[in-house]
């Protein structure tokens, strides 16, 4: 038990850092720390946060879903890293975006905008009535394909949701399936994952069929969509086109999520079949562009300022989720760390979560040293 890891999650509930968290923390392929704390909501109040609560984990998606299933299509000769996505999507062969590669849109450095609230031209286009619909994820892609370049393609590192999306669309072609379908069908279903999952809002039936019994952290109280936000993705662009995304969209529980961080860890120490070890060694190599700190869907330590703190191993990768999520993986010390909260509810403007998370990971590393000693 990391008792002083613990300890600050607990007070960070206290002081309003976030309502609810969940700690999961595992050495050498083994979970030896799982702590839940907080409740699910602050207005209205929520329940305690257990073992079986699900949060929503936001950008996590990218890595969790959408570099897994572009791991698993390269290991499969589906999908070429270096290709141009024309030869995926025909219908970008005259757009700028067709020349993209999958490797520029893995690694953030497509030279699209990090992000266009595309939610408020199809909801004017469309009506509010027909977002969460396959019209309108269709919309979408179709105002991504008009999207203009913002710098040359591999020349520049610029955190992009749109790239996330373009690639999407790529891994429903090659994998031949919605992401929801394929993600279940090729990583969660093999490796016997239950609670990591998309919500589908174009299928009420199935939406409602995969929440039923199970209890979600809420977000937002969205003042867009003019709801407390639960059990649907916070992600406006994600909710819009129907909840599934490359970008956004999964949900999951923090040993739900170690799982499949697991499986990454093994692959890298050749210890897996799953996922083979010179795939993920790729996927884990940072990008050669300049200033970047990406690798294929990962992120790496910054130099100052990580929100992995300072302990760390110099290899280390993971992700941050915008709803208060975050994934930590070193590989060096085969050290994870998953801390999943809901700091967005009951609003977005609360960012204190960034000066908790480099103090909390540091006392975890701290904690595990001084075990060992």
């Amino acid at each position: 038990m990391l008792s002083r890891a613990s300890k600050l999650v607990d007070e960070a509930c206290t002081q309003g850092v976030f309502p609810g968290a969940s700690l999961t923390v595992s050495e050498n392929g083994k979970v030896l720390h799982q702590t839940y704390h907080g409740l699910t909501s602050k207005t209205p109040p929520g329940v305690a946060v257990t073992k079986q609560t699900l949060f929503d984990l936001a950008s996590m998606t990218k890595v969790l879903a959408t570099s897994t299933l572009a791991l698993l299509a390269v290991r499969d000769a589906k999908l070429d890293l270096h290709a141009p996505v024309e030869e995926y999507l025909p219908d970008l062969h005259r757009s700028q975006l067709g020349k993209l590669t999958a490797t520029e849109l893995l690694e953030h450095s497509s030279g699209l905008a990090a992000w266009v609230p595309f939610y408020q031209e199809v909801e004017h286009m469309l009506g509010r009535e027909n977002l969460c619909t396959m019209e309108a994820k269709n919309a979408i892609f179709g105002m991504l394909a008009k999207q203009p370049l913002l710098a040359p393609p591999g020349q520049k590192a610029v955190y992009s949701d749109l790239g996330f999306i373009l690639l999407g669309q790529v891994l429903e072609h090659v994998l031949e399936g919605p992401l929801d379908e394929i993600f279940s069908s090729m990583v969660t279903g093999p490796v016997g994952i239950e609670d990591l999952f998309y919500v589908d809002l174009k299928n009420p039936a199935k939406a409602n069929a995969v929440r039923q019994g199970r209890v979600f952290a809420a977000t937002e109280k969205c003042p867009w969509r003019s709801k407390l936000m639960v059990g649907e993705v916070h992600d406006q662009n994600t909710w819009a086109g129907g909840g599934v995304g490359a970008q956004a969209g999964l949900f999951g529980t923090g040993e739900s999520v170690i799982a499949l961080c697991h499986q990454w860890l093994s692959g890298y120490k050749g210890k897996s079949d799953f996922l083979e070890r010179k795939l993920v060694k790729r996927f884990w190599t940072r990008s050669k562009v300049a200033g970047s700190t990406r690798t294929l869907g990962f992120d790496t330590m910054s130099p100052s300022g990580s929100q992995a703190g300072t302990l760390m191993g110099k290899a280390t990768v993971g992700h941050l989720g915008y709803t208060g999520t975050s994934l930590w993986i070193d590989p060096e010390q085969e050290t994870i760390v998953v801390l999943l909260t809901n700091r967005i509810h009951p609003s977005v403007d609360n960012e204190s979560i960034k000066q908790f998370r480099p103090k909390v990971h540091d006392a975890i590393i701290e904690e595990l040293r001084g075990e060992k000693s």
